[in-house]
């Protein structure tokens, strides 16, 4: 029996022959050389292969196998046995009766199959031929405008990774599930387009995986299982297509979530929220076993968080200012005494910086700023003054180093979409095609490997009658139902018309339909629409007001409801986010970058070439207008509350300073006949509707106990009777993994082991 630390792993070649069979090593294929389609291999089963072949013919211990394949994490013997399953499934071989791998009870494993390396000799002519013609398949595939389907070798070769126009939309509309506002604005040049990511999903079970996290080495993913009443519980899985075991035991009434794993493999950190919405920061051992409360979060509210390089600590950043505070700094909780502080570095008034991440040789912190507009920044680990990355002043969702430290993934919805990379050297940003809507990327620290979240839920409109009293029964009703995505209702001031967005046409498209007559709803040809917030009606509802795209830039138009045609405005502020009307139909009030991601609301009047600005009020994420009462409504991301002030900007009011409570709720309230509505959650009713600025004790409507709507503007008839959300119809999101070889030359932990 061979000694656990006694044997490297080793490679003479690209290319090992095993029995009848060729193993394309950096490929990661098992080839049978009799024109089937090759197996492809897991890194770790591969690494399995390898340690046995550099042993042939002698047993090797689960020991040895787990310690020179799994070193410094503490592996179940699942993943070794799972691995051996693989390479018995790709050689064909029978447990039983084995020719390739034979299993020694209380033993470990022996490869009986001669090995031999094989020269990296040149590509045959029909191999050539092969990759030549794949190559160009690849091309044709990622060439613009809108590439042709191919064929089923094309498609193989792309690993399924372009996006269908369906599945773009579906992009689009998953745009608003994420719990950070979604304001977007140009980058700074197109991003260039690299070929297909192909990738597997490793889960399929119904409903929402969420938050992947994977072990150091890449052999292990822990992710949150959401069950069917939202609440989150810690799972563990290998990265490979096997039944995940439950890693937490989730109090009734709690969620679990944001695993990360430390730096050595050995714990897990997590955040576990109760029913109010208040979290504590939790770890846990990797293999299982007690879980141990190390802090309350700091203000008692998380967002994404890394463990420091030696593990004495983890850096978080908040997504509100405190009252009294000028700016919100990230924050180092130090694990030993449960303490947190502000981490030393400039920072400007109003700045908010989030999900801090510690390069790989943990020299720097790149982290995100802002709320709505956001931009990813980097630092000395030490502090110091942050230098700007992006430009992409965008919904950023989720990032991550590559484990060499010579660039950046991560994801953002904006004018482009889906998951990019940023070169540390050049400071370009490439477009990573993925099938399917990919968010929250995070890789493996000492591996290539890259987990994310593939999302496929889908949305209708329902209506949602309120009965006389809060304890009457509500009615609901699916209208204007498709087989498709439909999002983001605004009724007309009458109440007869209903404008939401949707992609029933195979893109995003403003339609418009009267209540009740599902067979009138027509689209808005000319424009893509941007759903980030709502069409907004004039008060004689002869117009509305959307922002869409055009040229990879945001804009402004508005829309002559009867007639269908569109009228661009010409704006003086870059990329508008939102508008509104006002009494008078020359002035309108717009919402725009005002610089470093920062939000302000300005009154425009349009009579005048160019439109001349009259007012402006700072940090105002949403605003509505209440025509019945000449006044406006807004929210802020900075700070819980909501306030009203005149048209002109002026006579400020706070009318609810507890809600929203946090900032990815900026959006959920409406203007009612009689005040301003907030769409609440609690854990008695996943939907609930009350009144701002009333007493905490007034009872509320629940629209829904179960199924909690999108956390999307809804809105509600002048009667007071209807109201129209966003709810799900399907809600499944699966955990993807990616080699990400081609793009890393290796790990910092590598690079410094060799200096």
């Amino acid at each position: 029996m061979l000694n656990p630390r006694s044997q490297p792993i080793y490679q003479e070649s690209d290319r090992l022959r095993v029995g009848e069979f060729v193993v394309d090593v950096p490929r990661r294929e098992v080839g049978a050389g009799n024109g089937h389609e090759p197996t492809r291999l897991t890194i770790k089963s591969l690494h399995v292969l390898l340690a046995l072949a550099g042993q042939q013919g002698k047993v090797v211990s689960r020991e040895a196998l787990l310690e020179w394949v799994w070193p410094d994490t503490l592996p179940t013997d699942d993943v070794l046995t799972q691995a051996i399953g693989q390479l018995r499934k790709a050689f064909g071989d029978d447990r039983d009766a084995p020719r390739y791998l034979e299993t020694i009870s209380k033993g470990g494993y022996r490869l009986l199959a001669p090995v031999e390396w094989l020269d990296n000799a040149p590509l045959s002519p029909a191999e050539a031929v092969l990759v030549e013609s794949e190559a160009a398949a690849v091309a044709r595939i990622a060439a613009p405008p809108s590439p042709p389907r191919g064929s089923r070798r094309a498609w193989m070769v792309a690993a399924i990774a372009l996006v269908s126009v369906a599945g773009a939309a579906a992009v689009w509309h998953f745009a608003q599930r994420a719990p950070v506002a979604a304001q977007t604005a140009s980058a700074a040049g197109p991003a260039a387009v690299e070929p297909p990511l192909p990738f597997v999903t490793i889960t399929s079970r119904p409903g929402r995986e969420v938050d992947a996290n994977l072990s150091p080495d890449g052999s292990m993913v822990a992710y949150v299982q959401i069950d069917e009443k939202g609440h989150g519980t810690i799972v563990l899985q290998t990265t490979v297509h096997v039944p995940p075991r439950p890693l937490t035991s989730t109090p009734a009434g709690y969620s679990d979530t944001m695993p990360v794993w430390s730096p050595d493999g050995r714990t897990i950190a997590f955040a576990r929220f109760d029913a109010s919405s208040r979290c504590q920061i939790m770890l846990i051992a990797a293999s299982g076993g007690n879980e141990r409360k190390i802090a309350d979060c700091f203000a008692g509210s998380a967002s994404s968080y890394d463990w420091t390089p030696d593990g004495s600590g983890l850096l978080m950043g908040l997504e509100t200012k405190l009252p009294g505070e000028r700016s919100s700094p990230l924050r180092l909780l130090d694990i030993a005494s449960g303490q947190w502080k502000a981490l030393d570095y400039a920072i400007s008034e109003g700045d908010i910086d989030i999900d801090p991440r510690y390069s790989p040789d943990g020299k720097w912190i790149v982290f995100r700023r802002a709320i709505s507009l956001s931009d990813l920044w980097k630092m000395p680990a030490t502090g110091g003054t942050p230098q700007r990355l992006t430009h992409v002043k965008s919904d950023i969702r989720g990032w991550d180093w590559l484990p060499d430290g010579s660039g950046l993934i991560f994801s953002y919805i904006g004018n482009d979409i889906g998951i990019f990379r940023y070169d540390m050297a050049s400071g370009a940003v490439t477009h990573l095609k993925v099938d399917g809507f990919a968010v929250f990327p995070d890789i493996a620290r000492n591996s290539p490997a890259l987990a994310f979240t593939v999302d496929q839920s889908t949305s209708g409109i329902f209506r949602l009658t309120l009965p006389s009293t809060p304890d009457g029964k509500v009615v609901k009703e699916r209208v204007f139902p498709s087989s498709r995505s439909d999002m983001l209702p605004a009724i007309s001031p009458d109440g007869r018309t209903l404008a939401f967005i949707s992609d029933r046409g195979s893109r995003l498209e403003l339609w418009v339909g009267e209540v009740g007559k599902p067979d009138s709803a027509r689209p808005v040809q000319g424009m893509m629409p941007i759903p980030r917030h709502v069409p907004v009606w004039s008060e004689d509802g002869s117009k509305m007001l959307v922002v869409a795209k055009r040229d990879d830039q945001q804009t402004l138009y508005e829309v002559e409801t009867e007639s269908g045609r569109i009228h661009l405005l010409p704006v003086p502020a870059p990329s508008p986010i939102y508008a509104a009307y006002t009494p008078d139909p020359n002035l309108l009030l717009v919402g725009s970058d005002s610089g470093e991601g920062r939000l302000r609301v300005v009154l425009y009047d349009r009579s005048k070439t160019p439109w001349r600005e009259i007012s402006s009020l700072q940090d105002v994420a949403l605003v509505r207008f209440d025509a019945p009462k000449d006044r406006i409504y807004f929210t802020r991301v900075t700070k819980p509350g909501i306030w009203s002030a005149s048209p002109m900007l002026d006579d400020l009011k706070m009318l609810d300073a507890y809600r929203p409570r946090m900032a990815k709720d900026y959006k959920r309230w409406a203007i009612g006949p009689d005040g301003v509505y907030y769409m609440d959650w609690s854990e008695q009713c996943a939907t609930g509707w009350i009144k701002m600025g009333a007493p905490d004790k007034q009872p509320a409507y629940c629209l829904d106990r179960e199924v909690e709507a999108w956390a999307l503007p809804p809105t509600m008839d002048r009667t007071g009777k209807n109201i129209f959300l966003t709810l799900d119809v399907s809600n499944n999101a699966d955990i993807g993994l990616a080699d990400i070889s081609s793009m890393t030359s290796g790990t910092a932990v590598a690079k410094r082991s060799e200096d």
